[in-house]
């Protein structure tokens, strides 16, 4: 028997339907039918729609001991509409399917909700409607609607040359792989207000670094403008979700070029986060290379091109000059540093 101190799906609602927008405009996008109706109606600044899914599941993507849920809201708002600025285009609408145990609270769904909506909204994209499930553990399924102005083409994987310029949307490489291995040591823990409590061995000014890399795993804050502002003017770019050798290897083997990374481009952010690898005994390299989460753009630009906003981190070379043929695995490593192989490898869901 559901505990009557807790709301059915209409109470949850009830609590959830005043942080979404009603119908009228929205954004970029006019809302003609918001929240509450079987499905949300848009009317989109181009019929050139682009759109995409992706899934945070407990245990998986995030630790619910670790984070809290205006965070996961954020971090499922930032992953989706990443996907759409990579692409060039500005995220203008999101829709969620949200799986629970019976016992999760309301405030639960309440905060993922607040987190969710405010971070779209600082992009211009609503929570225009979803759905309410039970499931064994926490998922939350987010579908990001975006569109393309008339004229612009969407920038691909796929348009990387040789000769370009490879470079990063970020001041700053690994802190989401630094955090989570923080909260993975043992040595950071959330109380129950959401405040990450940190070792109290630790030197005060280590320990403020650790509480902001945790904070960035949890809810990673990329600057996603670029995709659909400078980052127009790249030949090829995608966001940094599964760490920079392997998103690397996606862009390299959709456009048939290998890339180079450069390590005096990336030592910087090596020796940012040195001194907390060292505290966690991590090297700061695998993060810096292999961290993921990051949702930053990862672009490919021509030769004196790179746009405010980006800084970069290596170049694209042609396969025949660096001696392989053909774009299958067998042919060597597709990302290189320095202009040799790389050992590890990025995150991957199946592994």
């Amino acid at each position: 028997m559901r505990d009557q101190a807790r709301p059915g799906e209409a109470g949850i609602l009830a609590r959830l339907l005043p942080h979404l927008p009603p119908g009228g405009p929205g954004g970029a996008a006019s809302i003609e039918v918001g929240p509450g109706d079987d499905a949300a109606v848009l009317s989109l600044p181009s019929p050139r729609m682009v759109i995409t899914t992706d899934s945070m599941v407990e245990g998986y993507d995030f630790l619910a001991h670790a984070t809290t849920p205006a965070w996961i809201g954020h971090k499922t708002a930032v992953q989706n509409m990443a996907d759409v600025a990579a692409m060039g285009a500005r995220p203008l609408a999101l829709v969620s399917a949200v799986s629970t145990p019976g016992d999760t609270p309301v405030e639960w769904f309440e905060q993922v909700t607040i987190g969710l909506t405010r971070r779209a909204a600082r992009d211009g994209a609503h929570l225009v409607g979803g759905d309410l499930g039970r499931a064994d553990q926490c998922t939350l399924t987010i579908t990001a609607v975006g569109a393309l102005e008339d004229g612009e083409e969407p920038v691909l994987r796929s348009g990387a040359r040789p000769g370009d310029v490879i470079a990063i949307g970020a001041p700053l490489l690994g802190r989401s792989a630094a955090g989570l291995t923080g909260v993975l040591s043992g040595r950071v823990e959330m109380d129950p207000t959401g405040v990450v409590l940190v070792d109290p061995g630790l030197d005060p000014e280590l320990a403020e670094e650790l509480r902001e890399m945790v904070g960035w795993h949890n809810a990673p804050d990329p600057d996603l403008s670029l995709g659909w502002t400078t980052g127009r003017t790249a030949h090829a770019m995608m966001d940094l979700s599964d760490g920079l050798v392997r998103d690397g290897g996606r862009i390299a083997a959709a456009s048939g070029v290998l890339l180079d990374l450069a390590s005096d481009l990336l030592a910087p952010d090596v020796d940012a986060l040195r001194p907390v690898a060292d505290c966690l005994g991590a090297d700061a390299w695998e993060w810096v290379l292999h961290g993921g989460e990051e949702h930053a753009m990862l672009a490919a630009f021509g030769e004196g091109e790179v746009p405010e906003g980006f800084r970069p981190i290596g170049r694209v070379l042609s396969r025949a000059e660096q001696g392989h043929s053909g774009d299958g695995d067998s042919d060597g490593p597709r990302v290189l540093l320095d202009g040799g192989p790389i050992g590890g490898a990025g995150f991957d869901h199946f592994d």
